[in-house]
């Protein structure tokens, strides 16, 4: 059996997405009074829920102002891409070479693959969006794990609250998620080729193609 959910548990999985589908929008002030009498609880599992939402850096607390979800804007996003399309092709010669020779690496993220096929197949309106922004995120921190670097993969891992609170997961229609697993199978089988030029074009394909869909699903959610 596994552990007991407890309240700031509770608390925090809502909160997380309540600002994934936009519920709670960027830049959106949180009140930890209003939300103690919502849930019916003290302030305490409140602080704990959003200290981890702090850690996740999906809210901020700033001095004098209290605690906001964190807002963003066009720039940080298409900054964002332009870092995750230089970390994957800066160590695109790293990459072939672990990912040829590292057995339990390569096996990740077959299996990684494999389960995001189900997931599409599988998938159906109401699917776990958070579920797939996982899968996603898992392949791409195992590509960059197989550079060697861990500051890359730090740094990778710091930009993914990004994706998460600007509702993309949840906005992406089906056939996105479709188009995904299609450009990281077309990624793997670069790599097990070990052809660094048709590497890089499916990485640049990926990114940008994800840049595009992101832009556009990031502006309509500032309009709606």
């Amino acid at each position: 059996m596994g552990e007991k959910m407890t309240l700031a548990d509770q608390i925090y999985q809502d909160l997380k997405q309540e600002i994934s589908n936009q519920e709670l929008a960027s830049g959106e002030k949180i009140n930890i009074k209003e939300l103690a009498r919502k849930y019916g609880v003290s302030d305490t599992p409140v602080k704990q829920a959003l200290q981890r939402l702090a850690e996740e850096k999906l809210v901020v607390n700033t001095p004098n102002k209290g605690m906001s979800v964190r807002s963003f804007n066009p720039r940080e996003l298409n900054d964002v891409f332009d870092i995750r399309l230089m970390l994957d092709t800066f160590f695109i010669p790293d990459i072939i070479s672990a990912l040829n020779y590292n057995d339990k690496l390569r096996q990740q993220l077959l299996d990684n693959l494999a389960q995001q096929k189900e997931f599409i197949e599988n998938s159906t309106s109401d699917r776990e969006a958070e579920r797939y922004f996982q899968l996603d995120m898992e392949f791409h921190t195992l590509f960059l794990t197989a550079s060697g670097n861990k500051k890359a993969v730090e740094i990778l891992t710091d930009l993914h609250p990004f994706t998460l609170s600007t509702g993309s997961y949840y906005s992406q229609p089906h056939y996105r998620d479709c188009e995904c697993v299609a450009e990281h199978e077309a990624i793997l089988n670069a790599v097990m080729a070990a052809d660094a030029a048709a590497l890089k074009t499916a990485v640049e394909t990926h990114i940008n193609n994800s840049r595009r869909a992101f832009q556009l699903i990031f502006k309509l959610n500032q309009m709606i």
